[in-house]
């Protein structure tokens, strides 16, 4: 029954829809229209309301899609965009920071008076980040067992042995810096004078020769010419003066070189104490 009733609402619907399209196409000859025909444009005019604002819905919704696609995209695009002027932004960082580093240590050359040589740090050590590091000159380039080995900021280490492509830098945080034979000798501007040593944390601690060495906290330390590495490098500051024993003073000497940043480091060609002794009469 219900499907019966749902045919009849839909012939007469049918019908009324075909009424109106001849009206619709007969009116154009006409200038009047008939009670009849205002009757059925008055039960169709619901009908097409309702037809023409689910027209206006649906070019809304495919307008609203399109736009939303659009969006879609441009965001795509500005997203892209911005990544790319984030990568343009570290590389400009990145060259500015190189720039600053290369001035640095071309000011360092102008202002020491020794022969240098630039090398890249291209290893580090894998057991002890404080122990070593290796640069990509060695022996063909004239590197040198014993050399030290500097940058902008001061004093890295010395050269421990060499290849002919690299070198391996032993720096002065390692706990090997104070042993016999390395010969760190400093010294501070008033002439007061000592030997470095390694100590726990990456600090140096300097033994002066005195027994009541003139020290205060704050003075740089450099080094002193005596053992292999050449005098006047700089080597950090006091951070702390100490009394040992017998009354033996030392000073807890902060070094000046950050060896977590180590990129670009200066070779002192100078001659080491064997190359010296060779070369005697």
């Amino acid at each position: 029954m219900y499907r019966k009733h749902l045919r009849l609402l839909g012939v007469a619907l049918g019908a009324l829809v075909v009424l109106f399209i001849v009206m619709a196409l007969t009116a154009r000859e006409r200038t009047a229209i008939t009670p009849i025909e205002k009757g059925i444009a008055t039960l169709l005019y619901p009908f097409q309301v309702a037809t023409d604002w689910v027209g206006d819905q649906a070019r809304g919704i495919a307008d609203s899609v399109r736009e939303l696609t659009r969006l879609r995209a441009e965001n795509a695009s500005l997203r892209q965009q911005v990544e790319a002027m984030a990568q343009d932004r570290a590389r400009i960082a990145q060259l500015e920071q190189e720039n600053q580093l290369l001035r640095s240590e071309l000011g360092l050359k102008e202002r020491t008076p020794y022969p240098m040589l630039t090398a890249e740090v291209i290893s580090r050590s894998s057991q002890n980040w404080y122990q070593t590091i290796i640069i990509d000159q060695g022996s063909r380039d004239g590197v040198r067992q014993g050399m030290a080995v500097v940058n902008w900021q001061g004093l890295v280490g010395k050269v421990a042995y060499t290849t002919p492509y690299t070198s391996t830098v032993q720096l002065v945080s390692d706990a090997g810096f104070g042993q016999p034979g390395f010969g760190a000798g400093a010294k501070l501007p008033n002439g007061e004078q000592g030997l470095l040593e390694a100590v726990d944390g990456g600090y140096l601690r300097m033994r002066f020769w005195s027994t009541d060495p003139s020290v205060e906290v704050g003075q740089p330390v450099f080094t002193s010419g005596q053992g292999i590495l050449p005098a006047d490098l700089f080597v950090g500051w006091v951070e702390s003066v100490e009394a040992g024993s017998s009354f033996v003073k030392y000073a807890r000497v902060r070094p000046a070189v950050d060896v977590h940043k180590l990129e670009v480091v200066q070779v002192v060609l100078t001659q080491s104490n064997a190359d010296r002794g060779s070369n005697a009469p």
